[in-house]
């Protein structure tokens, strides 16, 4: 607004300057009006200086720059917690990729145990949601149980049980390629006993970061 005032005013004084005397007035209230309009505007940025001072204030004396990035290590710190606290499950994007990548020759039977943990919040619907992909998949044999009192949880909280982790089946292989594929996280374990045949897949709450 301003900066379409103060051309007119300008331009009024110019013509009250070779204006008859009679016109003196006008260029006195013309005068008037522009110091009034000064000081309005003067006033209006006061009060806009004011406002940032509070609010600088409420952000601890921080710039934009130091506000922002507060603002971001907030924002991370949600984002992890979030990721902690969402419980895992199996989307339809990744049941498609292991249903394409597990495939077994045809006649072939591929026994799988998945094991969750009882006292874990967000297993056993983890758990079902895995056997409900791999149970899609022909040749696969899935079979579900419950354990308690993991003496060593996996740190991503899934764990793929093998007999021999470091010379892993060719089918095994497949399998841990299949879960890699899908993006599921998950850790290598040697099998606790002998007596542990086949393939297991132990879920366990997620090792706290």
């Amino acid at each position: 607004m301003l900066d379409r005032i103060l051309p007119y005013l300008l331009w009024e004084l110019r013509v009250a300057r070779h204006a008859p005397v009679i016109l003196s007035g006008a260029a006195l209230l013309v005068l008037l009006i522009a110091a009034g309009a000064v000081w309005h505007f003067r006033g209006e940025s006061a009060a806009l200086r004011q406002e940032l001072s509070e609010y600088r204030d409420k952000l601890g004396g921080a710039s934009a720059e130091e506000a922002k990035r507060a603002l971001d290590a907030l924002t991370n710190e949600v984002t992890a917690w979030e990721a902690r606290v969402k419980p895992r499950r199996v989307d339809a994007r990744q049941r498609e990729i292991l249903m394409e990548r597990l495939k077994l020759p045809n006649g072939t039977q591929y026994p799988l145990a998945i094991v969750h943990e009882g006292s874990c919040w967000d297993c056993p619907q983890y758990a079902a949601d895995l056997a409900g992909a791999l149970r899609s998949i022909p040749g696969v044999q899935v079979s579900n149980r419950v354990t308690m009192g993991l003496a060593q949880r996996p740190a991503r909280g899934l764990a793929v049980v093998l007999s021999d982790p470091e010379h892993p089946s060719a089918q095994e292989a497949v399998l841990l390629q299949a879960l890699q594929g899908a993006g599921i996280e998950f850790d290598l374990e040697r099998a606790r006993s002998p007596l542990d045949k086949g393939v297991a897949l132990l879920l366990a709450a997620k090792a706290p970061q």
